[in-house]
């Protein structure tokens, strides 16, 4: 399990990100003072006996112990700070669960075991979907063809399976994993694993 320490934000915020993480399977640490902190941790290690004594008496006091991950949440605050945080966070889901990733440049589907391959304009709309919902959630057919600025009434649902059949068999030959898209009957299709957008 990786540690997560979250230093100054408002309650709101620092609880929001709490909740999350700890879902996530971090452990988490709140602290006012980051000395105060690094004091504790450096006691709990040397109980623990993973430093000695002397690398104790010369650790930085701002440095923390290897194995603790500090996102420093009064980023939120400063809308400066917003790429630095977003930068943080996917690197957190990375380490977390690598899942699957969308990279918006490239337009490119990347699977868990580092393999990618580059997605049409029409399925990379499609995969995108899967982004914005929770894991395993089911994305109506209706949804998916009014994203692909189509009229649903009149649209052929036989192109959407068959680019559903086509995007799976490309993703298992290219990359040999099964593409983790099941087609929920009469509603659409839901995605059952992570998928992250890779800006």
């Amino acid at each position: 399990m990786t540690d997560l320490l979250l230093l100054g934000c408002g309650p709101q915020r620092t609880h929001e990100l709490r909740s999350i993480f700890r879902q996530a399977g971090y452990h988490v640490i709140e602290v006012d003072n980051v000395g105060a902190c690094c004091r504790r941790l450096q006691a709990e290690f040397r109980q623990s006996g993973h430093i000695s004594s002397d690398q104790i008496d010369h650790a930085v006091p701002s440095a923390p112990p290897k194995g603790v991950t500090i996102l420093d949440t009064a980023m939120l605050s400063a809308s400066s700070g917003q790429p630095q945080l977003l930068s943080c966070i996917m690197d957190l889901a990375r380490q977390l669960a690598p899942g699957w990733r969308l990279g918006l440049r490239h337009r490119r589907l990347e699977a868990p075991n580092g393999a990618g391959v580059e997605l049409t304009s029409l399925e990379f709309d499609f995969m995108k979907i899967f982004t914005m919902v929770e894991v395993g959630e089911t994305v109506s057919r209706k949804k998916i063809v009014q994203t692909f600025g189509e009229d649903y009434l009149s649209y052929d649902q036989n192109r959407l399976d068959t680019m559903v059949r086509r995007l799976r068999q490309k993703i298992e030959s290219h990359l040999g994993i099964k593409l983790p898209l099941n087609t929920v009957r009469v509603r659409g299709f839901s995605f059952d694993d992570v998928l992250i957008i890779d800006p």
